[in-house]
């Protein structure tokens, strides 16, 4: 096997998808990974990245690929130790880092990087068009989907939506989402159709993690499988994770019509979609769900089929002949 470098900006114990992800993929692999440790992070920006640069280069110098988790932090040095030790150069975008942070000089950073890579991973087609809107050549852009870690569906969380209530302290009709407290995740909306929902039905509860309420990233799979529906109400999204997440734990999904969401949820085949921030479509659409059991099922059922497109064991696959190709 070709030896592949993983650059990575974050790395377990800090939380998050893609730290999970660069973990999981490169200890199945035996691949080494560089990441601003916490050593590194007390260093000030500037020599931190310096340093970062310098550890990569040893790390990288009997390497085939360098496989970059991003395409700032991580990206820029990878892209300058590629190209110093003359290595295949490849990149994962899972988002706009300069449309999220609002910061122009992201935006050249990203650019720049994502131009002179070999190859980028991207876990939708939204997010192909939008690097590729960057001006890089769609030809080089590869479509890997997201996959559900198995690992979180193990057996201790097989327990029923009863159960995992009791758990989490939360009785009632569960209305979920989840997200970072960003103004495009629509919190607002929710919290604002609340009292109308609770005059139709006065057990209905939001719960909003990650937000309002903090909850250790183990105990999350509880308020899935508690939760009653899941409603993703956000004006931009790569590929939600907690939509994946969602659909495995066998909760219908409401989800906005934005990012790579149509490519998770069919309208009327496994969940509903809705305008985003649309209040009164997200209002009709959980009435609509909790008012039909039959529907429930139908989503649940026809998500697990859809959950067959995004398994680990593909995304290994996929990864692996863009890598080494």
């Amino acid at each position: 096997m070709k030896k592949i470098v993983f650059a990575s900006s974050i790395y377990p114990p800090d939380i998050g998808g893609p730290a999970t992800y660069v973990e999981r993929l490169a200890k199945e692999l035996g691949q080494p990974v560089i990441s601003y440790s916490r050593r590194l992070k007390k260093y000030p920006k500037g020599l931190r990245h310096f340093l970062y640069f310098w550890g990569l280069l040893w790390l990288a110098k009997d390497a085939d690929v360098i496989y970059a988790q991003n395409a700032t932090s991580a990206g820029l040095p990878a892209l300058a130790a590629a190209r110093l030790l003359r290595k295949r150069f490849v990149i994962k975008i899972v988002g706009d880092a300069a449309w999220e942070q609002q910061k122009n000089y992201l935006k050249t950073i990203q650019t720049y990087v994502s131009k002179k890579a070999d190859k980028i991973i991207v876990p939708s087609r939204y997010l192909k068009k939008r690097v590729a809107s960057w001006g890089v050549p769609e030809n080089k852009i590869n479509v890997v989907y997201n996959a559900v870690d198995c690992i979180e569906n193990g057996s201790r969380y097989n327990i029923s939506k009863e159960e995992a209530k009791k758990k989490i302290g939360i009785g009632g009709d569960i209305i979920l989402s989840v997200g970072r407290p960003v103004p495009w995740k629509g919190f607002d909306d929710l919290r604002a159709i609340m009292p109308d929902l609770l005059k139709e039905n006065p057990n209905f509860r939001l719960v909003i993690v990650g937000e309002e309420k903090k909850v250790p990233h183990e105990q999350i799979p509880f308020y899935f499988k508690a939760a009653d529906v899941f409603v993703l109400n956000s004006g931009y999204e790569g590929l939600s994770h907690a939509i994946l997440e969602a659909m495995s734990y066998g909760t219908p999904v409401i989800a906005s019509r934005e990012g790579g969401n149509p490519e998770l949820i069919e309208e009327g085949f496994n969940g509903f979609l809705v305008e985003y921030k649309n209040r009164e479509q997200i209002k009709e659409a959980i009435l609509k769900l909790w008012r039909d059991k039959a529907l429930q099922e139908k989503f649940i059922r026809n998500s697990r089929e859809k959950l067959k497109n995004f398994t680990w064991e593909r995304l290994v696959e996929e990864t692996m002949k863009i890598l080494t190709g």
